[in-house]
Formats: structure tokens, sequence, C-alpha cells
């Protein structure tokens, strides 16, 4: 079975279940991403014991979408491959108006999230929609509440004071994977290159000027890929891998930090967080 069609939806967050709400059977779905990217994404989806291969391309309010229908075999090679960029929810089918309301509550470490999504006919349609009094906030078209980016990076924070953004430079050398690392700003302590969200920035658009500022590495970032801890000071880090190109020899704060490219192992053991640290070696055992 194959589906293609242009995807039209609004997605709203739930602040409340409306009335009947128990009354309604749920479907277990469990969906990882292979691709995720600003242009498309590819995922693999179970969904009460069927398998889905699904293609998304373009943003906003209208997308194109080809969903296959594939063997469980076939998701069961797939799924490995979306370690890092999985979640899980349970959804609902609540008719309104003349239209099916998807209502899907979330597990795991995104409870408590609920966001209802709304498909419609046209576009026309779409814009006359009134959202039922159970409806929040409108995030149609919001990064931070597409599926991919919660399955890689998690509840959206509420303000940019609870979370850090780290990179993690790398090099592959003789199939061994090694990272850079750079002193705090005291020279105690062996680190990442890590700072605070920038306003009209992307998290990896920040990894990536850390990685430049605090370790003077240009590199490229490798999309969809991430992963997370909690810092000693209780801030959530969200660490991006950055393939290294080049190495500069003088760079922002090459005054106040030493640099060191380290084996994975060594780089490891020189870490005294040791969430920081276990967090590395997740991020490095993908890119292997």
């Amino acid at each position: 079975m194959q589906k293609n069609k242009v995807e039209i939806e609004r997605k709203f967050l739930v602040t409340s279940l409306p009335a009947g709400f128990k009354k309604l059977k749920g479907s277990e779905i469990l969906q990882g991403y292979l691709v995720q990217d600003p242009a498309r994404e590819v995922r693999v989806r179970l969904k009460d014991g069927r398998c889905y291969l699904t293609v998304k391309e373009g943003p906003g309010l209208s997308r194109r979408e080809v969903e296959l229908a594939i063997s469980r075999s076939q998701f069961d090679e797939l799924w490995p491959l979306t370690e890092g960029r999985r979640l899980e929810k349970t959804r609902y089918v609540y008719p309104y108006e003349g239209v099916d309301i998807e209502i899907d509550i979330y597990r795991g470490n995104l409870q408590p999230l609920r966001i209802a999504e709304v498909e419609f006919p046209s576009v026309g349609v779409c814009k006359e929609f009134k959202p039922p009094a159970f409806f929040g906030r409108e995030v149609t078209g919001k990064p931070d509440y597409f599926n991919a980016s919660l399955a890689i990076h998690g509840l959206p924070h509420r303000t940019p004071h609870e979370y850090r953004i780290g990179a993690l430079p790398y090099i592959i050398r003789n199939g061994k994977v090694h990272v850079v690392l750079v002193t705090n700003s005291s020279g105690t302590r062996w680190i990442i290159p890590k700072g605070q969200p920038e306003p009209d920035m992307t998290r990896q658009d920040v990894a990536l000027m850390e990685a430049v500022e605090e370790a003077g590495v240009i590199g490229i970032l490798e999309h969809g890929t991430k992963s997370q801890c909690k810092l000693r000071d209780g801030r959530t880090l969200h660490l991006y891998p950055v393939k290294v190109s080049t190495l500069l020899k003088k760079w922002p704060e090459s005054t106040v930090r030493k640099r060191e490219l380290l084996p994975l192992k060594e780089a490891v053991s020189r870490i005294t967080d040791k969430a920081l640290a276990k967090c590395v070696e997740r991020l490095a055992a993908r890119l292997k």
C-alpha cells in the first residue's frame, strides 16, 4: 500500500480533555526518525501492530507526504538506525464538527505533553477552522513542536535559563572516535564547548558557534543526532556532534582555555562530571 498526498494540518496544545474522551479507544504509536533536516524527514512507525515508512517534505500548513506499508521484519531492521530519535504516544481520534481531531498523549520523557492535530481537505477550510474550547496555544509551524524535533530534542524548554547547548567536536582515525576537549575558563576541569541559547539562533547553530569560540573548531554538524543529560547545576545539556574539518591555531578563547584532541576513552576519563561523561559516550557510540 502506498499513500501519496499533500498534508494540510494545524496543531494545538491541549489544555484539557474533551467530554466523552474516556470512551475513545487509543492507538499505541512507536516511531523513530531515519532522516531529519529542515526540508525533509523520513520515519518508521509501528501503530497497532502495523508498520510504515513515511517521507515528508516542506514546511508550514501544507506538506507533501508519501507513506509505504512495510513488514515487521523490515521495521525491525530499520529501527536500530533511529537510536536517539524516537518517541512514544497514544493517539485518540475525536470527531468534531465534521473533522477528526487526532489527540496525541505523549509518554516517556515527553510527558505530560498533549497535542491535537487537525487535517483539512483544503487550505481554505483549514484557515476557517474555529478551535474548540479544550484547545490551547496553536503551535502550527513551530519547529520545537514538530514530532521529529520532539523525538530528537525532547520537551521544549519554557525559558532559556533551563538548558545549555554543547558541541562534541570529533574526528574518526583508523575507525576510532577521537574528540576535542577544552578546559573551563579557570583551567581546573576538562569539558566540552558549551554555552547558553541565543535569540534567533537554532540550537545546532549555537553548538557550531561554541565549537569555534571555545575550541577553535570549524566543522559540520551531524543533523538529527544528539544526546542530553542534566548538568551539575540542574540545567539540561543538549549535546550535538560536530565533525571537525579544521582546528584553528588561534581562536577567540585560546588565551583562557587549553584544548586537546583525545581518543574517546581517554577523553571520557578526563571529564569529572559523570553525567556529562556518559552523555559523551552515548553520542560517540552513534558516530561509529
